[in-house]
């Protein structure tokens, strides 16, 4: 597929797409990496802290 690159209106769709498509990735990369850290604190949480507290009551 060629752009043509004379077509204002081409390019303007085009820029649309790139930047959509870029911050649904963004997004998507955000999310994941949110609920990973939170999987990864959980784990952390009930391994660590979770023993501390009953081996000090």
């Amino acid at each position: 597929m060629i752009i043509d690159i004379s077509n204002p209106e081409t390019l303007k769709m085009c820029a649309v797409c790139i930047s959509e498509t870029s911050g649904g990735q963004l997004a998507l990369l955000i999310i994941v990496a949110s609920l990973t850290l939170v999987g990864l604190l959980n784990r952390s949480w009930k391994k660590n802290f979770k023993k501390e507290a009953k081996s000090s009551s």
